[in-house]
């Protein structure tokens, strides 16, 4: 745990000292829980902990041990979400220091606001009463066997070698609208979406930061192209991370990304991100292993300090499937006006599915925070992977609670002849 706290406060040191962070620090006493998946599946963690308190244990407390040994501490099954992580991450984290952390939780949920968040923060308020009541080494019991499991996670949301299984993620929405209904709805989506970035530009309180990853061909561009088709340029800034510099390289891997942060009122979209700084030396073995896990750390720590400084992170990750991608890039040596996107290297990266699929599961899974989490949008169908982006960062950004700044007195002024 102590290097836990080592790394958090040096990423905070990082953050603090660098100029174009430090034009983004807006003050944020409470960071909101990401509505909806992560929500739902706090629920879902906390259920059978509230279940506990009254069933047939000897005492509350010891009911909630047994309860959260079977349900909350095994790893997630193979179908679970990135969601799933999170909200169990975040729980192991309220219970191992149930004075702290547990009424932190409980006041992010309500920050976030909506019944299910309310309902999830009473059943927390709930276990921390039963806990307050109970002999202190039962309390510390259950204390103990969460800080044990959250000490193995090391700063991550999950444990080494826990990860989201992608082959049970499908990469087609079969339940979605058609491409013909998927445009026009889409259309509307943007609209509203405008209408949200007009509000954020003019209150210059929050700034908003888009994460996009996926495998070649998935529609990085793509979704930046169609699902933010009309939004004021003056408003979004766009950065494609590619392979570093020399220059890059020799810096601490995370530096280049803090120069990228946008400012209060700005729309930022990662292109790639820092997350490239797991993937690749993960699968080319460029840098050591202890190298690569403790950036799993550090990326969380240095979003959570976005967090604070009301920069809200929207992650994304395109999935799309190796038969989508063979034609995708089959099209791209056949049709002349797509031959400028063909690179040689693609076919290489190609070789690497399976290890860049389980890969992509690891960073689903361990940076899957409560306040940051990782949405997969399935990218083998273009309209509706468009629409499903738009309509996320539509929703996202009105549960931000966006108003206009107050209007200046303008009693009597008139504009000259």
């Amino acid at each position: 745990m102590r290097r836990v706290l080592a790394v958090f406060l040096a990423s905070a040191l990082l953050l603090s000292s660098a100029p174009a962070f430090a034009q983004v620090r807006v003050a944020a006493p409470v960071v909101p829980v990401a509505r909806g998946p992560v929500v739902n599946a706090i629920n879902l963690q906390l259920a059978p902990l509230t279940s506990a308190l009254s069933g047939p244990a000897a005492s509350p407390a010891l009911g909630l041990t047994a309860a959260f040994l079977a349900t909350v501490a095994p790893a997630p099954t193979v179908a679970a979400t990135p969601a799933a992580f999170a909200a169990r991450s975040a729980v192991i984290a309220a219970l191992a220091s149930p004075k702290t952390e547990l009424p932190a939780l409980v006041a992010s949920l309500r920050q976030a606001g909506g019944k299910k968040a309310e309902k999830a923060a009473k059943s927390l308020e709930k276990i921390g009463a039963a806990l307050a009541a109970a002999r202190p080494g039962e309390r510390k019991a259950l204390a103990a066997e969460a800080a044990a499991l959250n000490a193995r996670f090391d700063g991550a949301t999950a444990a080494p070698g826990e990860a989201v299984d992608l082959s049970f993620v499908p990469t087609n929405d079969e339940d979605g609208k058609s491409a013909k209904k998927a445009g026009k709805r889409l259309k509307k989506e943007v609209e509203d979406l405008n209408k949200l970035e007009d509000i954020l530009a003019a209150a210059k309180t929050q700034a908003v930061l888009v994460v996009i990853q996926g495998m070649d061909t998935a529609g990085k561009d793509g979704v930046i192209k169609h699902g933010m088709t009309g939004l004021n340029p003056a408003f979004v800034r766009v950065t494609a991370f590619k392979k570093p510099t020399a220059e890059e390289a020799a810096q601490d891997f995370l530096e280049r990304i803090k120069k990228e942060v946008p400012k209060p009122g700005v729309i930022g979209v990662f292109n790639r991100s820092h997350y490239e700084d797991i993937i690749v030396p993960t699968v080319w073995g460029t840098h050591p292993e202890e190298t690569v896990e403790a950036r799993y750390a550090r990326i969380n720590a240095f979003e959570l300090e976005l967090a604070r400084a009301s920069v809200k992170v929207i992650k994304i990750f395109l999935h799309v499937s190796k038969d989508t991608q063979r034609e995708r890039l089959q099209a791209r040596i056949d049709r002349p006006e797509k031959n400028w996107k063909f690179s040689a290297p693609d076919l290489e990266t190609r070789k690497h599915w399976d290890e860049l699929q389980k890969v992509f599961g690891s960073i689903l899974a361990r940076t899957s925070t409560w306040h940051a989490p990782w949405n997969v949008i399935a990218a083998d169908d273009k309209p509706r992977r468009d629409l499903v982006f738009a309509r996320l960062l539509r929703k996202t950004l009105k549960r931000m609670g966006l108003v206009y700044p107050p209007s200046p007195d303008l009693k009597g002024v008139e504009i000259p002849k």
